[in-house]
């Protein structure tokens, strides 16, 4: 994850997770506060979904500054009718709500994602958005069918070490989900006047999960990205079949302008990480920092 230098949260830092009930961690310097919505079981491309790409909570707050206040950014996984009362909860809070879209195409249920930011005392910004997040979850939890339950490959493990090796950065297995995280740390983003340096600002993540015995699996990526690479990049993705779902803004009031884009393939895991990789080098590797 490019998380070099990483420390144990700080008990401010835990008690920002404890009040979200996430789990804490240090990336970049920031304390970072993560969960999956365990709530939702998706299906995308007809494979069950369920890694955090896809159900993710992820919170952080950076830059405490004299009057305890901090650069405080959130985003989760939601339904469609859930966004309103929602947004509406944040608003009530003076939260900023930054973005609302879709991440993925052809999932069931209709996955969408909704981010949101302020300058805020982290826990004052913690017990708000808990508030909000309590309208999230009251709906029949029955699961959609599947083309056919998947077994995960005995070597699946190793095989993640080597998407791993293939794309860089810091990977995990674990229950039959690969996850490639890392930071792109050549881009050094303000928002809101500040100098962010969070995961969900400067995002690389890679998964495949649901690996069948023909040896493909639900593969599945996502990358920030500046807005003249962004054409170039689908190009790339194209050019391998790899299918394009959602490019757009997460945040408001950034510099550079920072682009996200979420692609996805059923496809094998290593072949699908020589592709992305390729894609990748299209990106720039110059520092990045506000115009």
């Amino acid at each position: 994850m490019g998380n070099k230098g990483s420390m144990q949260p700080s008990r401010l830092c835990q008690e920002f997770a404890r009040i979200l009930n996430s789990t804490p961690a240090v990336i970049n310097g920031v304390c970072t506060a993560t969960r999956s919505r365990t709530d939702l079981q998706p299906i995308v491309l007809g494979r069950r979904a369920e890694s955090f790409m896809f159900v993710p909570q992820a919170f952080s707050f950076e830059g405490v500054d004299s009057e305890g206040r901090a650069l405080c950014l959130g985003e989760t996984v939601i339904l469609q009718e859930e966004i309103n009362p929602f947004i509406s909860r944040l608003r009530q809070n003076g939260i900023l709500v930054t973005a609302f879209h879709n991440h993925w195409l052809f999932d069931e249920p209709r996955l969408m994602y909704v981010h949101f930011e302020a300058i805020d005392r982290p826990l004052n910004f913690a017990r708000k958005v808990r508030f909000a997040l309590e309208v999230l979850g009251h709906r029949d939890k029955r699961r959609a069918p599947i083309s056919g339950r998947n077994r995960v490959n005995r070597d699946a493990a190793d095989l993640c070490n080597q998407f791993g090796r293939i794309l860089g950065g810091m990977h995990t297995f674990d229950n039959g989900v690969c996850q490639v995280m890392r930071s792109r740390n050549n881009i050094k983003p303000t928002v809101l006047g500040r100098r962010g340096r969070s995961f969900l600002l400067v995002p690389q993540m890679f998964n495949f999960e649901s690996l069948s015995s023909d040896g493909r699996a639900l593969c599945s990526g996502e990358t920030v990205i500046l807005e003249e690479e962004l054409n170039p990049f689908i190009s790339r993705l194209r050019e391998h079949k790899i299918i394009v779902t959602a490019f757009h803004n997460h945040w408001l009031f950034e510099r550079p302008r920072l682009m996200f884009i979420h692609f996805e393939k059923i496809d094998r895991p290593l072949q699908f990480a020589k592709d992305v990789r390729d894609a990748l080098q299209v990106l720039t590797t110059r520092e990045i920092r506000p115009c």
